[in-house]
């Protein structure tokens, strides 16, 4: 029997999409148990039948593709073994028993210490010598200090004689070793980040995405095929059904899935990281969308970021997030790279739907990396594209007009490419879904946020401490907050994180006593488990955003 090569791979994955019952099990029936000794082909086919999996046709199939995964999984481990090169082939392609090599957040390397201690070292540090070596002079006592001024060739000698020759035992000490300084938890992420550490995790159990799952009542098939079109404007005013019941334990499983398939394909996002609740909905024919909170100590002042992981059929399908607020909301998407080619459109169009029934969300706004500005992955895949399909468009006349032409004539002239300098200036710009039925106020949260800053330097000097001070004076003088010991630790953490952004409102003493209860209300919702209900207030405080928007166009 003939080893099975990656073009064969990559063919079948185009031919199955338009291929009938029959000529799809032969199809696929011709492939199973073949030989692979390409580390790319073992890859490529890996990632099919991940596809077929979230995608199966029917009930024979799943079960065939199942066994087949299996089988995958024991050629993957084999060739890890085999020697350096098919290794290197295979790290962070989320494989099962394929190695992991990348950089993480401290937050996100702890975690992973937690669950795999035992297969974690330290792979390489990125840090120039000399800045390495005064951050581990951080954390180590004085009497040693003079250590790291002897002669060392390179940062691994000065680890070896710092910590011993175990990479593991070195990785571990260094986290150990920022957890023991007398610092804030940013401050100790900073130090992590300069000192630019590398790890490798090798032959940790379910370190990939070959199994991670999501938990699904049953399977979704797909007799009649995939389901390419969709009426995206329709779809997001159809309402969402009450979010799954899921106990603690399991929203735990489910960060712990998304953290593991994240870092095993090399990312990270920090609703995940520091997740704090998670919430996970049927949208129907199979997928399921857990939404992640923010934990309050990460959460931000103006916009709510929520992040997502969707499921199709259990298998990890795309994550994301969106940075809402009143009148615009942000959000990126990125489908895994082995479960692209299926119904991109129809899923986004239930992501949409989620955020918009979810946080009340009228327009939305794609956001200009996610098309490819400064990201030539997204300028090359035609992200652009998808979003106007969609209905997505710029924001300006004189952009519309352009996309508008160019799309014309990629639609009716086979093999037509938008001209660079042309697609280069539309994503520059990013496009939008607006979904209200009246005008809203439009407020950038960037500008904002610079208009905080102008604030604290103008009217303290730039002096954050007397500027924090002085707000917390004012509010505490200003608001009804009652006995603030009565309120809960992550009420008082929103507290201290809007007291600047509320202090910009000039005449917040002249406010009715209502409306400044309901302010109260909005700061105690920040430090809710969710972030709906402050989103929900955030919308109806009309008076709040007015200032605020007045605020960002000075």
């Amino acid at each position: 029997m003939s080893a099975l090569r990656t073009e064969e791979v990559l063919h079948l994955r185009r031919t199955l999409a338009r291929a009938r019952a029959q000529e799809r099990a032969d199809l696929l029936g011709a492939t199973f148990n073949r030989p692979i000794r390409s580390p790319k082909a073992l890859r490529e086919w890996h990632d099919l039948l991940l596809f077929l999996l979230a995608h199966p046709y029917d009930a024979g199939e799943l079960a065939a593709v199942t066994t087949e995964l299996d089988r995958v999984v024991g050629l993957a481990n084999d060739m890890v073994r085999r020697g350096e090169r098919p290794r290197y082939a295979l790290i962070n392609t989320g494989l099962e028993g394929a190695p992991l090599q990348t950089t993480f957040t401290l937050h996100l390397t702890r975690w992973l210490l937690q669950h795999w201690r035992d297969h974690m070292e330290l792979f390489s540090v990125e840090a120039e010598h000399e800045e390495f070596a005064g951050l581990l002079r951080l954390l180590l006592p004085q009497a040693e200090w003079e250590t790291v001024d002897q002669p060392a060739g390179d940062a691994y000698e000065l680890l070896d004689r710092t910590f011993g020759p175990s990479r593991a035992v070195q990785l571990q000490q260094l986290v150990q070793g920022l957890d023991a300084l007398r610092v804030d938890e940013g401050t100790r992420e900073h130090l992590w980040a300069r000192m630019q550490v590398n790890m490798k995790v090798e032959g940790a159990p379910g370190c990939g995405m070959t199994f991670a799952r999501c938990p699904i009542s049953e399977v979704h098939f797909l007799p009649d095929g995939l389901q390419r079109e969709v009426d995206l404007r329709k779809v997001v005013n159809e309402p969402v059904s009450a979010p799954i019941r899921i106990s603690a334990q399991q929203q735990e499983a489910l960060k712990g899935t998304a953290r593991i398939v994240l870092a095993t394909l090399h990312r990270e996002t920090d609703p995940v990281t520091h997740a704090g609740a998670v919430e996970l909905f049927d949208m129907g024919r199979g997928l399921r969308i857990a939404l992640f909170h923010l934990d309050v100590a990460h959460r931000l002042p103006f916009d709510s970021y929520v992040g997502f992981m969707a499921f199709r059929n259990g298998v990890p399908l795309a994550y994301g997030g969106a940075w809402l607020f009143p009148g615009k909301s942000k959000v990126g998407i990125n489908v895994f790279p082995a479960l692209r080619g299926g119904e991109s459109a129809w899923f986004f169009a239930q992501l949409l739907r989620l955020y918009r029934q979810r946080f009340r969300v009228d327009r939305f706004e794609a956001e200009n990396y996610q098309l490819g500005h400064g990201n030539p992955d997204g300028l090359k895949s035609g992200a652009y594209w998808f979003y106007y399909r969609l209905g997505f468009r710029p924001l300006t006349k004189a952009l519309q007009r352009s996309a508008e032409h160019a799309f014309k004539k990629l639609s009716s002239h086979k093999g037509y490419q938008v001209p660079l300098k042309l697609l280069k200036e539309l994503v520059e710009h990013g496009l939008e879904l607006d979904l209200a039925d009246k005008e809203a106020m439009l407020i950038d949260t960037t500008a904002l946020t610079t208009a905080l800053q102008r604030h604290v330097v103008q009217h303290h000097a730039g002096d954050r401490a007397r500027a924090m001070r002085k707000a917390l004076e004012r509010l505490g003088a200003t608001l009804p907050l009652g006995d603030l010991a009565q309120w809960t630790p992550d009420e008082r953490t929103a507290f201290y994180l809007m007291a600047l952004p509320v202090d910009l409102v000039p005449d917040l003493e002249q406010w009715p006593v209502l409306e400044r209860r309901q302010l109260v209300a909005l700061i105690r919702a920040k430090g809710a488990a969710l972030e709906n209900t402050h989103q929900a207030l955030l919308v109806r405080a009309t008076r709040l955003l007015k200032c605020w928007s007045d605020r960002s166009q000075v």
